[in-house]
């Protein structure tokens, strides 16, 4: 069990499986409200309760978060996680707007208007304080979007609002709440870049950073990989093309293969026998391991490759060794079809990184068509000719 948030409201996050036995005295009302979903409840990998400065939950939006988290496909917890910080921005929002107005939690966000939720809006698209920088409009679209699913949610849950009513009067009106997305395209870490942060890597992190950069693979697919999943060392040199097909379970839940080379399976594997810290029980077959013998967690990846980036200067994440994977087997893959190979480009990386919709695959083309030889070679000329 975790929290999260201010003094005025703050997020439970609950690992079912591990409360199982006293979930139904954590979350009091809201889980008898839910009783039959309840014994779904146990196979979710987390459930996120909004409660008040009196720790009491806040019981429209612990319903909503518990109907998400019972819909989602995900394995990590983390859109339930993303979707109740999103409710607890818009309970601040009220809170810090109610001038002192001392309401319930739940009549607070039920007695919100269409104009509050306008004002909102325009607060995260344009406002810039000392403690807080503007969001980017992706994340802007995505706190509006959650708070409006949360109302007409409620609006046909016996959680009438003056704000689902506007909503639901609005069902057949294209226009949208949510403002144009700024696309970015795709960022690749340049091979400089890349030396000298790993320049920097400790411990077992350089290892795990390898497999994020040469398979694509996202941060809980690194985190979740298994000894089990890995090819034997027996079986290492029948894999004519050096790579090695591992199944994984991928975003969504879904069973899909990544590649992985064959020196980085030897690598893994020596580290498997000479450098991997005994496992505590439970931990055995988990290939990545901290020196408590326990998982390397996904937020210790993170902050390490944080670490690593500023030391550097680098604005980079960890995601883009993924993309920087993505943008040079693409470069790879259409270098072999002008050469006359028989492939579709995209639809093999769609492959690759376990994307579900081919859209999302369509980004990496783009980035590769604005990075060309030929863009740089004629933004190259323009420059030249401005010496």
């Amino acid at each position: 069990m975790t929290f999260s948030g201010s003094r005025e409201h703050r997020l439970v996050h609950l690992r079912p499986q591990e409360i199982m036995p006293q979930l139904g005295e954590v979350l009091g009302d809201v889980a008898r409200l839910a009783e039959t979903a309840e014994a779904r409840f146990r196979h979710l990998p987390l459930l996120s309760v909004p409660v008040d400065g009196a720790g009491m939950p806040v019981r429209a939006a612990a319903l909503f978060l518990a109907r998400c988290a019972l819909e989602s496909r995900g394995r990590t917890g983390d859109s339930q996680r993303t979707y109740a910080e999103c409710l607890l921005d818009w309970l601040e929002h009220l809170w810090n707007s109610a001038e002192g107005v001392a309401l319930p939690s739940d009549e607070l966000l039920l007695s919100a208007t269409e104009e509050t939720l306008q004002l909102y809006r325009t607060k995260l698209f344009h406002a810039e304080t000392r403690s807080r920088s503007r969001v980017s409009s992706a994340t802007a679209n995505l706190r509006v979007t959650v708070v409006a699913q949360f109302y007409l949610w409620a609006q046909v849950n016996g959680f009438e609002s003056l704000v689902g009513e506007f909503l639901r009067g609005r069902s057949g009106d294209k226009r949208s709440l949510a403002r144009r997305v700024v696309v970015r395209h795709p960022r690749q870490l340049g091979v400089e870049e890349l030396i000298r942060l790993f320049g920097h890597v400790r411990s077992v992190f350089r290892l795990m950073f390898r497999w994020c950069l040469v398979t694509g693979m996202r941060r809980f697919e690194i985190h979740d990989l298994l000894k089990s999943m890995l090819p034997s060392p027996q079986s290492l040199p029948f894999d004519e093309d050096g790579l090695s097909k591992i199944q994984i379970r991928r975003k969504g839940g879904k069973e899909a293969p990544i590649y992985a080379p064959a020196s980085l399976i030897e690598e893994t594997n020596w580290y498997w026998i000479a450098d991997r810290p005994k496992p505590m029980p439970g931990f055995e077959d988990v290939v990545f391991l901290n020196r408590q013998g326990r998982a390397v967690s996904r937020q210790s990846l993170s902050r390490e490759f944080r670490r690593c980036a500023n030391l550097i200067g680098s604005e980079a994440t960890l995601h883009h060794l993924r993309h920087t994977f993505a943008v040079n087997v693409l470069k790879c893959l259409e270098k072999s079809r002008r050469e006359g190979a028989e492939l579709n480009s995209l639809k093999t990386l769609q492959v690759l990184l376990g994307h579900s919709n081919a859209e999302t695959t369509e980004v990496y083309l783009q980035s590769l068509e604005v990075s060309s030889d030929a863009v740089v070679s004629a933004l190259d000329y323009l420059y030249g000719n401005t010496q």
